[in-house]
């Protein structure tokens, strides 16, 4: 146990070491914008960040569900599927579930979803609920 927690650990402090911190410059402050206040092409930008992390966080959903699926797959065929109902369970369980909730997020912030919230956010300057919820500060500042 101590073997397996030190390689973690130095496996962990190696790909995800630590960034110094720097001292700020003399600049001056410059306020963050504010998402109420935002012109029409900020909002547009913020609606098409929100949109693209939510599909790159349904491919990372989606594959990590079919590498489950194909990893728990891959080794009971090689036991020779000695037990049929767990493969089946694990695979729906540890494969399915990721898998389908990373399809819904890439159905639900399609592109064209996006096409259509833009244009009808261009055209009436509302936003649908769902996305106005989700549409937070992070979204206007990158």
């Amino acid at each position: 146990m101590l073997k397996q927690l030190l390689t973690l650990s130095l496996f962990f402090s190696t790909f995800f070491g630590a960034a110094a911190q720097t001292v700020a410059s003399a600049s001056p402050i410059v306020p963050r914008p504010n998402p109420l206040a935002a012109t029409s092409s900020d909002t547009v930008q913020a609606i098409h960040r929100l949109y693209s992390k939510h599909r790159t966080g349904g491919w990372i959903w989606t594959g990590v569900g079919a590498a489950f699926a194909g990893r728990i797959l891959g080794s009971s065929a090689a036991e020779g599927f000695s037990n049929a109902g767990g493969t089946v369970v694990g695979t729906l369980v540890l494969g399915g579930v990721p898998a389908a909730i990373g399809i819904g997020k890439l159905s639900r912030f399609s592109q064209s979803t996006e096409d259509q919230t833009v244009a009808m956010y261009q055209k009436t300057k509302l936003l649908p609920s769902t996305v106005k919820r989700r549409l937070k500060r992070k979204y206007f500042s990158e």
